[in-house]
């Protein structure tokens, strides 16, 4: 706009200075052209009068006044009879000269004494302004200048007045440039944030009115855009999910720390950078096309660490046209491990089912063909027994482990607790097994509570004392202790028993695994009691820890959160 203000000033300055050179010079023209005719009447005028003394003079006397005048200046002088003859011209020889009768300014001088005209001159050739005056003789006198004379003051004033027109054109031209200046700094200097504050013009405030609203109504919508910005990323932040925002050329608008360590990326600020630079998997990247395309996938892959992803692709269309993809990522390597846990849970419940009932169905076999003799059928009756007993246990641990599994901490029963008491009842129920092992039982601590489901308590503990009943030796001892320790309720369970190698310890919380192969033949179980004891202290928000050494016995220990009451 000050390029176009500028410009527009000098350009009319320009053009001021031009019209005033052309009407200047017009208006010198015509002064020059009136001053000329007045002075050339005048001039008649005088010679007229002069020549109105001499009338009486002999003609070579008239003669030479008249020759006298024409020589005097550049005018003209004619002496012409009243019937149109020239009698004298100071500039050709009146005998060659034609009749002048026609001619305006002698007609006019005829009828009213004077007469003036302007024109071509047949004899000169160039324009010619005539004076003519009626002598008391009737001869006409004439002079005549021609417009030479004009003209050639005004071509000496030319130099002149060019020079004085491109003084004030360059004069004209800085004014503009200043003025341009101090009429647009101020609307340079407007401040949008205070438009009340701003000392512009009058005409302008309208504007500035309008410009402060839509400022403040941007400003409002920065404020809103900003702060669903920030919930945006307060909340992808703080996902698990992998999320990741592209653009239809696939440039990252925003991704969130769970996308750059799921996917391997480096943790720095990946905004405006290309998603082929952020994976450089070629089938991520393809899929990632495929959406920006308008199509809506999913795959599954596993990254460097063998996690396992599905990684969901769907468009964003907008304006009847495809403007970008969303990524989801979701780690589902726990529901992965889930499925292959569940998996191998489902095989090890066949096996374990199918041993015993082989025998059952070995032992019924045989005695209902009548291939046992009389004295085995009591004997095989008691293994029947047995195994239908182990065969209850185990379905009655599975029912167990699977009511653990489906159940989630918000729709059990949480009470509280007190420990010390539970641990007791549960010595009581072991006590008949204690001695049947020939193993001495105790408990020992204090009273603490813990908010949690009484009988899933019960049952962990119970496991726990089996164990070390049933893997000790006669004449053992298993101690429970209840009490408080800063890492919150304890229960531990310590037996002087055979011990646990080492190479088993990682492994004596999964389902079905037992240690000690040989030993365990010998001990009747599931391999499903410390499985139980561990879902117990997950769903109680405890852990369960065991230190053990082969030949110097074990102790499990059970830590849970103490109820606030």
């Amino acid at each position: 706009m000050k390029r176009k203000i500028n410009l527009f000033m000098s350009l009319l300055a320009l053009a001021a200075c031009l019209v005033t050179f052309v009407s200047t010079l017009v208006v010198s023209y015509q002064t020059a052209l009136t001053r000329m005719e007045t002075e050339t009447f005048r001039q008649a005028s005088l010679v007229a009068a002069g020549l109105e003394e001499i009338l009486e003079l002999p003609a070579d006397e008239l003669r030479r006044y008249l020759e006298a005048v024409g020589n005097s200046d550049s005018s003209r002088v004619t002496l012409i009879q009243s019937d149109g003859t020239v009698l004298f011209d100071s500039s050709h020889d009146s005998s060659q000269m034609e009749n002048h009768l026609e001619r305006p300014e002698v007609q006019e001088a005829l009828n009213s004494g004077e007469g003036t005209s302007i024109r071509v001159s047949a004899t000169l050739g160039r324009q010619t302004y005539y004076a003519a005056i009626q002598l008391s003789s009737g001869e006409i006198l004439r002079l005549s200048n021609t417009t030479d004379i004009v003209t050639s003051d005004l071509q000496r004033a030319v130099p002149a007045l060019v020079l004085i027109i491109l003084v004030i054109c360059g004069l004209s031209v800085w004014l503009a440039h200043r003025l341009t200046r101090r009429l647009v700094a101020p609307i340079n200097n407007l401040q949008l944030e205070g438009t009340e504050n701003n000392n512009v013009y009058e005409e302008i405030s309208p504007l500035l009115s309008k410009l402060g609203n839509q400022h403040a109504q941007i400003e409002q919508q920065i404020d809103e855009l900003r702060q669903r910005q920030m919930e945006f990323d307060a909340i992808t932040s703080n996902m698990s999910e992998g999320i990741i925002v592209c653009d239809a050329d696939l440039q990252i608008l925003s991704v969130n720390h769970a996308a750059v360590r799921l996917l391997g990326a480096t943790q720095r600020d990946w905004k405006q950078e290309s998603l082929v630079v952020f994976s450089r998997d070629p089938k991520f990247n393809q899929q990632a096309r495929a959406a920006a395309a308008g199509e809506k996938v999913y795959y599954a892959m596993q990254n460097a660490e063998g996690a396992h992803l599905q990684i969901y692709f769907s468009p964003v269309d907008g304006e009847n046209r495809t403007r970008g993809c969303v990524v989801l990522i979701v780690d589902v390597s726990e529901r992965y491990a889930a499925e292959q846990s569940r998996r191998e849970f489902t095989g090890n419940v066949s096996h374990e089912l199918k041993t015993p009932l082989t025998s059952i169905s070995g032992y019924a076999e045989m005695i209902s063909t009548g291939l046992a003799q009389p004295d085995d059928v009591r004997g095989f009756a008691e293994k029947i027994h047995d195994e239908a007993g182990r065969l209850i246990t185990l379905v009655d641990d599975i029912m167990k482990l699977s009511r653990l599994d489906e159940s989630s901490p918000a729709e059990l029963p949480f009470e509280p607790v007190e420990l010390y008491q539970l641990a007791q009842d549960t010595v009581e129920r072991l006590k008949q097994l204690a001695e049947k092992q020939k193993v001495e039982l105790s408990l020992a601590g204090s009273a603490v509570t813990v908010r949690g489901v009484r009988q899933m308590l019960e049952e962990a503990i119970f496991n726990l004392g089996e164990n070390a009943i049933k893997y000790n030796q006669e004449g053992g001892h298993v101690r429970i202790t209840v009490g408080v320790t800063p890492e919150g309720a304890q229960v531990r369970v310590t037996d002087d028993g055979m011990g646990i190698d080492p190479n088993d310890l990682a492994h004596i919380f999964e389902r079905f695994y037992r240690a000690d192969k040989s030993h365990s033949q010998k001990v009747s179980g599931t391999g499903l009691g410390l499985a139980i004891v561990k879902h117990v202290c997950e769903i109680h928000g405890g852990v369960v820890r065991v230190e053990s050494k082969p030949g110097k016995g074990s102790e499990f220990t059970m830590r849970l959160p103490i109820a606030r009451l």
